[in-house]
């Protein structure tokens, strides 16, 4: 079985393509290089070369996985022309090359696309998308919705959460949080009740690996507990093992994955440890 993945480069894919290439023959494709993976130089936003149009059709990839995005630092105030050419021209360029048909496609979106409002989303909430990012990602589901619809091809799609994990950006709003209680800075939280709707990028890979090829329609990637930007604060800077907001160790993914039942994923509090370790 064979996989093109775009985006291999991204923070969120970081463990996603490490776990996919022990497992099966994966081709990534970005600008930069993807170790410990076949990589491709390409750049969606611009024409095509003829030479990968033809490896793109002549290799016929059972799976792609498009986690291919531009994340603006400050999402709240992108800008749909910020972030336009790059998340959904990009996308268009590719499918519109596309002369074979892969048995499904694999998206990953983000939960900004429910708005900003500080509660829980379900999959079937009213979406509010309030940037230009949130606005590309909402465009790059339906997109994909239209497209695999018309061509008959299975559709997947990952809203993901608010990523953190190994080699985040310090400009990261939960990096620069830790860093500051890490150096012993005082600082001021606003908005505490801010949701994050976290998700660590080794629980990315474990879950998105355990579920790809059954799974079809659009699931969100999040603790399934609510973590407001307070709690994050009290889980960084107090004594892990006593807080309430770790998962529990018999928990299970169900509340993600309804229709599957043995997954095991990255416990929270040993996500904050590994995240408070510099990882």
């Amino acid at each position: 079985m064979n996989i093109f993945y775009f985006g291999g480069t991204s923070f969120a894919s970081q463990h996603l393509v490490q776990d996919l290439n022990k497992k099966f023959d994966v081709s990534c494709f970005s600008r930069r290089k993807v170790n410990n993976c076949r990589s491709h130089y390409i750049n969606l936003e611009k024409n095509m070369t003829k030479s990968f149009i033809a490896r793109l059709n002549n290799s016929k990839p059972d799976y792609i996985f498009f986690f291919s995005s531009l994340v603006p630092i400050k999402e709240q105030k992108s800008t749909w022309k910020e972030c336009k050419q790059t998340n959904v021209m990009g996308l268009i360029n590719l499918l519109k090359n596309i002369k074979f048909k892969p048995k499904k496609i694999i998206l990953s979106s983000s939960c900004s696309v429910y708005g900003s409002e500080n509660k829980k989303y379900v999959e079937k909430s009213f979406l509010k998308p309030p940037s230009g990012y949130s606005l590309t990602k909402f465009s790059q589901e339906n997109i994909l919705r239209v497209f695999c619809s018309n061509n008959n091809i299975k559709f997947l799609c990952y809203r993901l959460g608010y990523v953190f994990g190994d080699n985040m950006s310090g400009r990261r709003l939960v990096k620069k949080i830790w860093l500051k209680i890490k150096n012993k800075k005082f600082f001021f939280i606003y908005n505490k009740g801010k949701n994050l709707n976290l998700i660590h990028t080794k629980d990315i890979g474990k879950i998105v690996i355990s579920t790809f090829k059954k799974a079809e329609g659009i699931f969100n990637l999040t603790t399934p507990y609510k973590t407001s930007l307070g709690s994050f604060y009290s889980l960084a800077s107090t004594n892990i093992e006593s807080n309430k907001f770790f998962y529990k160790n018999n928990y299970s993914p169900a509340l993600l994955f309804n229709c599957f039942k043995k997954i095991k994923i990255f416990k929270f509090n040993d996500a904050i440890n590994e995240f408070k370790n510099g990882n």
